[in-house]
């Protein structure tokens, strides 16, 4: 009998293309809404389209069911069968016709079991839960890290703390999001992150830049982080959000971003930036700023589930207080304008 590791390399060999190491393949899958999305890293150059397949084995070719732009980081299967299992690779093909694949990665508990466990061995000793990164990258190669989750509670603990680093290629696990991510101090990256559950808040902004590229982050109603609340918190002054790579939001949500309405010596200004954003949930508002502190939401490439104007609000201007001082007090949706920029163009249903 020949061994799966075995097929997988006859599989490749046979291709003409190379693996890329640095091209991680994620599924996450939700049961209760049949999705089946894909999130990937890549950081190959001079990329002119990225090819999805599907294969009913390993030892496949596949069927080509995508093709995608240079920069986008999730696909979501909506054809495929719900009482089959597949496995998924992503392509990428650069200027030269050169192609580069990713890891196989199966919809199949026990096989994304074995495909994941063999990816996460070559994964950083880095790449733990409560890990402080400085000044590097560590890429977790598809492994599952977590804390705890005591509800919304404020003060829990960052599953990952950045300084000026990036973290790639990592699952968040359901019950263990804690206060999520935080990016401390320069400029931080997230990329290709899957958070199973939110729990506080699935990353906070204290640095220079946090950039989110790609992956999903899903949040259930009833689930271990409590209410619906927002996604990513924005703290520092001074600074910027960016998110970007089809990031994907799944279940229901409070904000997909807020602009700390009343942080202790709050002021501004903050900077958002959201160029490529599927918000595939129930969400009440994606973006909030306080515009007494000159902060800038600049949105484009917006898709978001069910959408007419109005329901969700897309960004919202508020009034930013200190600590202390009560609640941010909302003025209302705006467009076109210098806390929100952003046009109904931007903007469309999915």
């Amino acid at each position: 009998m020949i061994h799966r590791a075995t097929v997988v390399l006859l599989s490749l060999l046979s291709c003409q293309f190379a693996l890329a190491s640095d091209m991680t393949l994620m599924l996450y899958q939700n049961q209760n809404d049949a999705q089946t999305i894909l999130s990937w890293s890549s950081d190959h150059d001079s990329i002119v389209r990225q090819e999805v397949y599907r294969k009913s084995t390993l030892s496949d070719e596949g069927e080509r069911i995508a093709v995608l732009n240079p920069d986008e980081r999730t696909f979501e299967d909506t054809t495929a069968d719900g009482y089959t299992d597949y496995y998924y690779q992503v392509r990428a093909v650069d200027d030269q016709d050169h192609v580069f694949a990713s890891n196989d990665s199966s919809t199949n508990a026990s096989e994304a079991s074995y495909l994941t466990t063999s990816l996460a061995m070559a994964s950083s000793s880095e790449c733990y839960a409560g890990a402080v990164i400085k000044n590097k990258t560590v890429d977790c190669q598809g492994k599952t890290i977590g804390l705890n989750c005591n509800g919304d509670a404020e003060g829990q603990k960052a599953v990952l703390t950045l300084h000026n680093a990036t973290v790639k290629n990592v699952r968040i696990s359901r019950t263990g999001g804690a206060d999520g991510i935080h990016c401390e101090s320069g400029n931080c990256t997230l990329q290709n992150v899957i958070w199973e559950e939110i729990c506080e808040d699935a990353a906070t902004n204290n640095g220079k830049k946090m950039t989110i590229i790609g992956g999903v982050a899903h949040n259930s109603a009833n689930g271990p982080g409590g209410k619906p609340d927002k996604v990513f918190q924005h703290n520092s002054k001074n600074s910027t959000t960016e998110i970007r790579g089809n990031f994907t939001l799944t279940g229901e949500h409070g904000k997909l971003y807020r602009s700390c309405g009343n942080c202790t010596n709050n002021g501004g200004p903050r900077y958002l930036s959201i160029n490529g954003v599927t918000v595939n949930a129930k969400i009440g508002s994606i973006a909030g700023m306080n515009g007494n502190y000159r902060d800038s939401a600049t949105i484009r490439n917006l898709k978001i589930k069910n959408y007419k104007t109005g329901k969700p609000k897309v960004c919202v201007e508020y009034v930013g207080i200190q600590k202390g001082q009560g609640e941010s007090k909302k003025i209302g949706e705006k467009w076109n304008t210098s806390a929100c920029n952003v046009s109904h163009s931007d903007v469309r249903k999915l």
